[in-house]
């Protein structure tokens, strides 16, 4: 598109690197984007550029070299026009390169549980893979027993895999080992991909699946029942386990690089998905745990924590709760999606309270809603791929 510029146009170049025009040209837009070339440096302070076979003038206290390629943006055509100069986006690091690649491998690891939950009829399966598979499933707390063993869950979660591995030598103990979820996912992969017969091929798309994102409220996993293998020749097995097995490393990995961005100057958060054995089968726990922040609070060096969590139990249904602690002040916040379940957890207070008192802590909140906090993510920690449009 021609441009109508006097030859000898003034410009001056901010160290914010903006062109400024004194003399706007009519044909110029905001939002417009040119590319201009420098033709020459005229003096300490003053270059000549080239727009569109247009030579201008241009004042500038930042340096740019002779015959470098511009581009420029106008962004103010009133009174003084001003065209930003557009440079390339600044590198991804490491941490992002690597999100950036693993997010579109990952998927829950429901699909994982469903898919092992199916396996216990499967009789013809390789010795190899079948004793793999069932010690990945003694590493599973029954959730009856969650509340004495989370520390534990918590760091066989897979999100510190590494470091374990790291300082495994210093400890006597090598239960980690044998215990970790990730590990024993990546022992188990090692396995599959040793499969003479395995496809290379998807073997099964799943359903839509959304990123875990930090600021997300937490939904219980959809009911994911055991997966039917009556029929399926094991080559078609192998490769569907294999898929759902390299999914769910994605995703641990997917939490583990969300912790590695966490910046010192954020509220601390972690995210993480711990698998159970339930009355009804295995299920899949998303967890929480954040810290809060308050100006008074950082003024004397406290903070409150809270944990959040969604399951889907058979007998009580979908559940919501967070659990915030203050010094020694504990609220309870539960959302429930039937009205049984609602009536039960409300009759639990006192019990609660009493078990809190024992351990030197003190109930001030214990509410109890019917209906599912929605997905609606929460806009005062926007972080990484959550998009605000």
């Amino acid at each position: 598109m021609a441009i109508d510029m006097p030859n000898n146009m003034p410009v001056r170049l901010e160290p914010m690197q903006e062109l400024k025009l004194t003399k706007p040209s009519t044909e110029l837009y905001v939002g417009q984007i040119l590319k201009t070339v420098v033709v020459k440096a005229l003096s300490e302070n003053q270059v000549l550029i080239n727009i569109n076979g247009q030579n201008i003038n241009a004042r500038t206290s930042h340096h740019i070299n002779p015959d470098e390629l511009l581009q420029v943006k106008v962004v103010q055509t009133e009174g003084e026009t001003v065209l930003q100069i557009l440079r390339n986006p600044p590198e991804l690091n490491l941490l992002h390169k690597a999100l950036m690649q693993t997010l579109p491998k990952q998927s829950s690891p429901a699909y994982l549980l469903a898919s092992l939950s199916g396996l216990s009829t499967v009789s013809n399966l390789p010795p190899m893979i079948r004793q793999q598979i069932q010690h990945l499933l003694t590493t599973f707390s029954p959730v009856a027993q969650l509340p004495q063993q989370l520390a534990q869950a918590i760091g066989y979660s897979g999100l510190f895999w590494e470091n374990t591995l790291v300082h495994w030598r210093k400890t006597d103990s090598k239960e980690f080992l044998t215990r970790d979820f990730k590990g024993q996912c990546i022992k188990l992969s090692g396995l599959l991909n040793e499969q003479p017969h395995i496809s290379s091929a998807k073997a099964r798309f799943n359903e839509p699946e959304s990123f875990p994102l930090l600021s997300n409220v937490l939904q219980p996993p959809r009911n994911s029942a055991a997966i039917s293998f009556t029929g399926e020749p094991v080559e078609h097995i192998l490769t569907l386990l294999r898929d759902h097995t390299m999914q769910t490393l994605a995703r641990v990995e997917t939490n583990q690089l969300l912790h590695l961005l966490h910046s010192q100057n954020e509220p601390y958060r972690l995210l993480l998905e711990l698998p159970l054995h339930t009355l009804s089968g295995l299920e899949l726990i998303p967890l929480k745990i954040e810290e809060h922040r308050q100006q008074q609070a950082l003024q004397a060096g406290k903070s409150s924590w809270s944990m959040s969590f969604a399951i889907h139990l058979s007998h009580l249904g979908d559940i919501q709760a967070k659990v915030k602690l203050q010094d020694t002040a504990l609220e309870v916040q539960i959302n429930a999606d039937k009205k049984e379940t609602v009536a039960y957890l409300t009759e639990q207070q006192q019990t609660f309270a009493n078990l809190l008192e024992s351990l030197g802590l003190t109930l001030t909140l214990w509410n109890v809603d019917v209906g599912l906090l929605t997905e609606a993510i929460d806009m005062s920690h926007l972080h990484l791929l959550d998009m605000n449009i």
